[in-house]
């Protein structure tokens, strides 16, 4: 009997002591370091039973131990020790090593400034031709964010900017690796929304509703008027959209139109850094009907109103004197300080009846004045706001929550803007759409290219869980209108002008949408081929190249030529079979890898309106600030469909194909003209012309803006 329960207490000890050895082994920390270079597979570190105090905001540091790798691309803001605001400017930087981000006289980008130490995301190519990605997480008690020390050194910090102890389960760094760089992405973000801590509190974005209202052409007031912005100028503007051939639905009136404290500085008597709201009224000296006369012009093309708001209400929150009594229990007062000198502003408390009540405030208010959709900026600096406190990262994970419940309950759409961090990426609960930039700015080259550069970067991480806004743009800039305009097409986001109506440029705006406005949307998001991934395409000769995916298996794609200032010599590049197969990576829910047919693919370069069966690759020049936009479609039954030739996505203009060895039934969303391959002459009887382009392509006229036109195209005999 005693040998008996020896051998089952030896046998205790020896599964007990193999549970312990596999759960140390399952975590790749030891002595505060974490051991990367260990990685095989995809995963998140948890602290079990993490319990620690902040050190100046800190909980806790970890050394990251690397595997050999010959490049790196950090994501992080600018300014050496920045985390805490700004994060409307993520860049990518691309090194050899982590040394050489943080060391003088490293600034690729003209118009940002060195980088931060204290970054979100780092992408490894390794040695053997894989990537590792680590990725900050934040959770609702705390955030990590890597840093990287002078002697290039990686560390996370866990962070919570605050004063109270944290303990409990707290996820620590999300990680993937492997020889697909979109994997990479994808894996490390659900790795880290399906830890226990975050479950629920955000999405993919195949899982979210997009607006009805985004999925048309908009404008907005803020690049071309600014906080100058008044009824009268919103009236006026709106009534010369109504007049114009353009098909514009929605209009946003963006930043000036508060009702705030007046401090003297800036354009209508306030500066961002003193703006304190008063109440959610209009500014009663430039808007002094309220929104009534702006309502008043809705109309069936202009169908849907929007309103802009920060996240605080304003830029600093409340004033200590404003009109809004009902709030007061639910506000806390912070002391800020601005140019040296102490002001007060009030704030949303942290606690959760507080947060849902503020938002629901703040939200309802536009829905009071007859808005359809909410603009919130300045999510990500709110957490300054309230460093020192208790738990900052807990404070702003729930008011995150709550403006996302808020906004479904009370609005048709919410944009998100200022908001490239984790805290407000790991919160959109049920927004499909964020900014993924800095703002565009007009006729400036230099801000232009970093501003593309950063959208398809940024989309890799955030397009993860919502559609890249890549801002309002100016139809007329002379640098980049029709750039612009194609980058907004491979987005898939809201796309939206910013020009005074006077000065649209119908030719650039017109292949973004149909005629009542709607917007021709790829698969998925535009994102880089891998090998742009890796390039620091600010300073480096080479062609930075994107692609979309398009319905019937087509595919978009943009080559940029972003060296700034621009190369005296031309940039050689082109787009190839293999190129063709990255094209559906970004599609959520996961889809097969695409493959060419074995009919093979058509190109057609937008640009110059020709094409032609692929040979392995289409190669062409970029001089000076230039793109180029490609259509490779696949060849079935000896036909290839392009699509309506005067449309950027142009295959997304047919709504099905039906293939067969003689003929070709077509039925377009919408009719235009259309342009088809086959190496034999066509007939249509449809069509009031057929032009024979070359190379095995034809141009048909149809009739115009007939929807779900239906087409048979048939071989001669």
């Amino acid at each position: 009997m005693q040998s008996t329960i020896k051998i089952i207490v030896v046998f205790l000890f020896i599964a007990f002591s193999f549970g312990c050895s596999t759960l140390i082994k399952d975590s790749k920390i030891r002595n505060n370091i974490f051991d990367a270079s260990s990685i095989q597979e995809n995963g998140v570190e948890i602290l079990s039973g993490h319990s620690a105090t902040p050190n100046k905001g800190v909980l806790d540091t970890f050394l990251v131990t690397l595997p050999e790798y010959e490049s790196v691309v950090y994501i992080s803001t600018i300014g050496r020790e920045k985390i805490l605001d700004g994060m409307n400017r993520v860049f990518s930087w691309a090194a050899n090593d982590l040394k050489t981000i943080v060391s003088d006289g490293f600034n690729p980008d003209p118009i940002a400034g060195v980088p931060s130490r204290n970054g979100l995301l780092a992408l490894f190519k390794l040695k053997n031709d894989e990537y590792l990605l680590l990725q900050g997480i934040a959770s609702p008690i705390a955030m990590s964010y890597l840093v990287i020390a002078d002697d290039g050194k990686l560390h996370i910090n866990l962070a919570t900017f605050g004063v109270d102890a944290v303990s409990g389960d707290v996820p620590l760094i999300s990680y993937a690796r492997g020889t697909n760089v979109y994997d990479v992405f994808q894996q490390a973000w659900e790795n880290a929304i399906n830890s226990e801590a975050l479950k629920d509190r955000t999405a993919m974005r195949h899982e979210k509703e997009y607006p009805e209202i985004f999925k048309y052409l908009g404008w907005c007031s803020w690049e071309q008027y600014r906080r100058f912005i008044t009824s009268d100028q919103m009236v006026d503007a709106m009534q010369k959209i109504e007049k114009s051939p353009l098909p514009i639905r929605w209009v946003l009136v963006d930043n000036g139109h508060q009702h705030q404290y007046k401090s003297g500085q800036g354009p209508n008597g306030e500066g961002m850094n003193d703006s304190r709201i008063l109440s959610f009224k209009t500014n009663p000296e430039t808007f002094p009907n309220g929104f009534l006369p702006m309502m008043n012009e809705k109309s069936d093309k202009i169908k849907w109103t929007g309103i802009w708001h920060t996240m605080n209400a304003h830029w600093q929150g409340l004033h200590p004197e404003h009109e809004i009594r009902e709030l007061d229990s639910h506000l806390v007062k912070i002391t800020k300080k601005n140019n040296d000198k102490p002001f007060e502003v009030m704030m949303p408390k942290g606690d959760s009846v507080s947060s849902r009540i503020f938002y629901s405030a703040l939200i309802g208010s536009a829905k009071k004045h007859g808005f359809d959709f909410i603009k919130i900026d300045n999510q990500n600096r709110q957490l300054a706001f309230y460093q020192g406190m208790s738990n900052p990262v807990e404070i702003v994970s729930q008011h995150a929550q709550s403006l996302e419940s808020a906004a479904l309950e009370l609005s048709n759409g919410l944009m998100n803007c200022f908001c490239l961090d984790l805290l407000s990426l790991m919160n959109t609960k049920y927004s499909a759409s964020s900014r993924v930039s800095v703002d565009y700015l007009l006729n400036n080259e230099a801000k232009a290219k970093s501003h593309l550069l950063q959208s398809y970067q940024n989309t890799l991480w955030m397009g993860q869980a919502v559609w890249p806004d890549h801002d309002m743009f100016h139809s007329s800039d002379k640098f980049c209108g029709r750039m612009m305009a194609v980058s907004k097409a491979m987005s898939g986001a809201p796309i939206y002008l910013s020009d005074a109506p006077v000065d649209f440029q119908d030719n650039l705006v017109m292949p973004l949408c149909y005629s009542d406005g709607e917007l021709l949307r790829p698969l998925a998001p535009a994102i880089p081929l891998s090998e742009s991934v890796m390039l620091s395409a600010l300073t480096t000769p080479q062609a930075y190249r994107v692609v979309a995916p398009l319905q019937h298996g087509a595919a978009a794609f943009v080559a940029y030529n972003l060296m700034h200032p621009s190369p005296a010599e031309t940039v050689t590049t082109a787009f190839t079979v293999k190129d063709y197969e990255a094209a559906g990576e970004f599609i959520q829910p996961k889809v097969v890898s695409w493959k060419a047919p074995d009919e093979g693919l058509v190109y057609y370069d937008w640009y110059e309106q020709k094409g032609g069966k692929l040979e392995n690759e289409y190669k062409f020049y970029l001089i000076g600030f230039a793109d180029k936009l490609v259509q490779l479609s696949p060849v079935k039954n000896g036909w290839s469909v392009i699509g309506n030739p005067n449309k950027y996505l142009s295959a997304n203009t047919v709504k099905s194909i039906e293939y067969a060895d003689n003929e070709l039934k077509i039925v377009m969303v919408e009719s235009g003209e259309l342009v088809v391959y086959n190496p034999s002459p066509i007939s249509c009887s449809s069509s009031k012309k057929i032009e024979n382009m070359g190379n095995g392509l034809w141009k048909l006229y149809l009739p115009d803006a007939q929807k779900k036109c239906e087409v048979v195209i048939t071989l001669k005999d």
